[in-house]
């Protein structure tokens, strides 16, 4: 997915709002979107540090489309251990280095539209499309939007509460936070239906618990290996191995399907959420490709939402979204 002056990927995501309390209410998106405009507006709210602080991210800009139902995010992230930028000049075998400063780091940005209407029979989920930047991963654009609820939680405990039905009425607060999942492309589909399945695992995470006496040693997942058939039909290879994964997701919340889509080729994973089918992380999701956009968006890093690229989103948004 090549990033360009007049060309640019939109990958599909199902935006959900989640809580881990059971009986707490689900906040509306807008609620949420508020948070992130006043941090987008507030030049002293907290960057989200990754790789001990030397990548950051920050909400750089937030529209909301009332009319049309969408929300506009800018994301913006700066690596701090990104080389110098050089430009060439081949005819005049010249070359241009960029060095940066003390605290600057490398600039990219990367644009999010998200519906603020549900999608049709699907409650606290919301269609969205991210633009494709290499160095704006979606799994930081999902931690930097929930670093945000986070410290509105620390700041204000009461944020977010509710009351447990029957007895005392008392306040509870809890923490709730958005989920990205990708849809499964043509290409995934047509891989798993046509290629070789290795095999399966169902996977269930640890939230970073030791491993016997050693201090060094910490548990993040654990998983079940699954044998598949080499005479699964075509045709209802995803929907078998979907159908089980969501039979076992209590205690397995993730799939991992490996794949070799052609004979003596490179084999993959790609890992599922059993209740969605949706896709966790970048690889095999669906993709639109926008042209001709113009004006060219002329770098890396805007810094405003740009209105010419914005357009086009929304109207491919506000057509796949389900009524």
């Amino acid at each position: 997915m090549a990033v360009a002056k007049n060309a640019r990927d939109l990958l599909f995501y199902d935006l959900t709002v989640q809580r881990r309390a059971q009986q707490a209410p689900f906040p509306d998106l807008i609620d949420l979107a508020l948070y992130w405009l006043d941090a987008a507006k507030n030049g002293k709210a907290p960057a989200k540090k990754f790789n001990k602080g030397s990548i950051t991210a920050i909400v750089k800009a937030v529209e909301a489309d009332g009319g049309n139902g969408v929300i506009t995010l800018l994301i913006e992230m700066s690596d701090r251990n990104a080389p110098d930028t050089t430009y060439l000049d081949h005819e005049g075998r010249t070359s241009r280095h960029i060095p940066k400063v003390e605290k600057e780091g490398s600039g990219a940005s990367a644009h999010v539209f998200i519906s603020s209407r549900p999608q049709k029979n699907l409650p606290h989920t919301y269609l969205t499309l991210i633009e494709a930047i290499p160095s704006v991963p979606v799994q930081k654009i999902q931690a930097t939007l929930n670093a945000i609820i986070n410290h509105v939680c620390e700041a204000d405990p009461t944020a977010f509460k509710y009351q447990k039905p029957g007895g005392v009425k008392k306040d509870i607060p809890y923490r709730p936070h958005i989920a990205l999942g990708g849809y499964p492309s043509d290409r995934l589909m047509e891989d798993l239906e046509h290629g070789k399945i290795l095999g399966m695992k169902l996977v269930s995470p640890v939230v970073k618990a030791p491993l016997g006496q050693s201090p060094f040693l910490k548990l993040e997942e654990h998983s079940i290996k699954v044998s598949v058939s080499k005479d699964l039909p075509e045709g209802q290879r995803w929907k078998t191995l979907l159908g089980e994964a969501k039979m076992n997701k209590a205690a397995y919340p993730t799939a991992r399907i490996n794949v070799q889509p052609e004979k003596d080729g490179k084999s993959f994973s790609v890992d599922v959420d059993a209740e969605t089918g949706n896709i966790i992380g970048e690889a095999y999701v669906k993709v639109r490709r926008v042209g001709n956009i113009d004006p060219p968006i002329s770098n890396t890093s805007p810094d405003e939402i740009v209105p010419q690229f914005q357009a086009r989103a929304i109207e491919i948004l506000l057509k796949e979204r389900s009524a």
